[in-house]
């Protein structure tokens, strides 16, 4: 860690404070960088995957008029996104980055940012917004044909079709270095064209 720290580039990471919230559905690298480090993981209780691989998502949806603000994001890995958006769980996102995600049957669950215990400053209060509805409707996904995305295949499917695949595509480049070298060996056995200058040498 030594070794590294002689040549690493030092980045400044901004707390936004009381800054307002983000024009736009994407935030900005600085807010998505702030939110990343003061997350650490997903926020998903008991998931332990990298911010960095994670999705940034909206507590109040972006559609339902929520704010491009760290207050109102965090950290989900893709499966933990989709089964909040699509299976009836609802969360509410304190100022200090806290979740409180409520399952279908009612159980509560609290999960704090990652940095809480080793970078508490980045926790303090993110304001600058109004204090929203906390829980978005039940059915926040705003657009009706939405649907959890569904598998065409199974994974056993999707493993044999990969399978198969890549014994066609071998099969193929065996057929073409069969017939290569095929043509080749015919090539040789004709030999050089024959020589049919038959003066002899002059002397």
């Amino acid at each position: 860690m030594a070794e590294l720290a002689k040549t690493a580039t030092l980045v400044p990471l901004v707390h936004p404070g009381d800054a307002p919230p983000e024009p736009g559905y994407a935030p900005s690298k600085a807010l998505a960088d702030f939110v990343r480090c003061r997350d650490l993981t997903c926020r998903w209780p008991g998931c332990d995957e990298p911010a960095t691989n994670c999705d940034l998502d909206h507590t109040i949806p972006y559609a339902a008029g929520g704010p491009t603000h760290a207050s109102n994001l965090k950290c989900y890995c893709r499966t933990h996104h989709l089964v909040k958006t699509f299976w009836g769980w609802r969360d509410q996102q304190l100022p200090d980055g806290t979740l409180i995600l409520t399952s279908p049957s009612g159980h509560t669950y609290v999960s704090t940012p990652g940095s809480a215990l080793l970078f508490p400053s980045l926790c303090h209060f993110s304001g600058g917004i109004p204090a929203p509805e906390a829980d978005p409707p039940y059915d926040h996904c705003d657009q009706r044909t939405a649907m959890m995305p569904k598998r065409r295949r199974t994974r056993a499917q999707d493993r044999a079709y990969r399978i198969a695949t890549e014994r066609r595509q071998n099969h193929a480049a065996r057929q073409r270095a069969q017939v290569l070298t095929q043509t080749a060996a015919a090539t040789d056995t004709h030999g050089p064209p024959p020589d049919h200058n038959d003066d002899p040498p002059p002397f």
